[in-house]
């Protein structure tokens, strides 16, 4: 008998498949996409990237965050033995809080200068908010996923969901990959970059709304089988889709009445 393909297999299946879609259809399809951007970030197009001639969904921290977020959270769906729910162990957490620390540290700096006109500590540029970007993203992937497996499942695994260099090192490969593709940005990967980055949105808007729902459905923790996600992650979906839609009729009533700039 011809075996199953592995569950596992599906979150990369069907993010190749979009991804190989983003890159054929023309650009104007993939404008809902700066819709998602919209809800979560300022777009400022000084601090963002074209490709192709076009800006990016979302500025450039934003774009190495929500990338290497959704890459990392594809990885772990096929590298966990398992259910892992355990917060990546020592010293491998320290690196992690060592990227979140950059990721603040070069935020601050930036936004200071958004805020004054001055320089702080040094100026900033957007190839340093994407690859601090990136690196928060892979540590954000390492304790959703952790945090994901211990509020969904009846009986999760105790081992970490990071518990060796060899998966610090995948994850930071993931960022270099985003980090290189953006700052090489051909014409043709403009779909493929900018779906990542607002699917690394969706995603985790989705997860954490999702999550929410399981509680108020009193299913946290109880879940055995995959196929018990599927309301509380329509739930969240719909939740998403509808916060995306209201924060953009906000900003675009803002901009309307005071004249925001973004």
């Amino acid at each position: 008998m011809r075996e199953k393909p592995s569950p596992r297999l599906i979150p990369l299946a069907a993010f190749t498949a979009l991804a190989l879609l983003a890159a054929l259809v023309p650009a104007e399809w993939l404008r809902p996409l700066d819709l998602i951007g919209n809800a979560v970030c300022h777009r400022i197009p000084e601090r963002s990237f074209f490709v192709a001639g076009r800006q990016l969904p979302v500025c450039a921290r934003d774009t190495g965050m929500f990338s290497a977020a959704l890459l990392g959270v594809i990885s772990f769906t096929l590298t966990l033995p398992g259910r892992a729910s355990a917060f990546p162990a020592r010293p491998y957490a320290y690196a992690f809080a060592a990227f979140f620390v950059a990721w603040a540290f070069d935020g601050f700096n930036s936004y200071w200068l958004l805020a004054t006109g001055r320089t702080l500590f040094y100026q900033p540029h957007n190839w340093l908010r994407l690859t601090t970007g990136a690196l928060m993203g892979i540590s954000l992937s390492a304790y959703v996923t952790a945090l994901a497996n211990q509020a969904i499942w009846r009986a999760p695994d105790a081992a970490p969901v990071v518990g060796a260099w060899r998966d610090v090192s995948r994850l930071i490969a993931i960022a270099a990959v985003v980090v290189i593709a953006v700052l090489l940005r051909p014409d043709f990967l403009f779909g493929p970059i900018a779906l990542t980055s607002g699917l690394g949105i969706l995603v985790l808007l989705t997860l954490v709304n999702g999550l929410i729902a399981l509680v108020v459905m009193r299913r946290h923790g109880r879940v055995e089988r995959w196929r018990e996600l599927a309301l509380p992650a329509t739930v969240g979906f719909a939740l998403t889709l509808a916060q995306i839609g209201l924060v953009n009729l906000l900003r675009a009533a803002l901009t309307q009445q005071f004249g925001a700039p973004f």
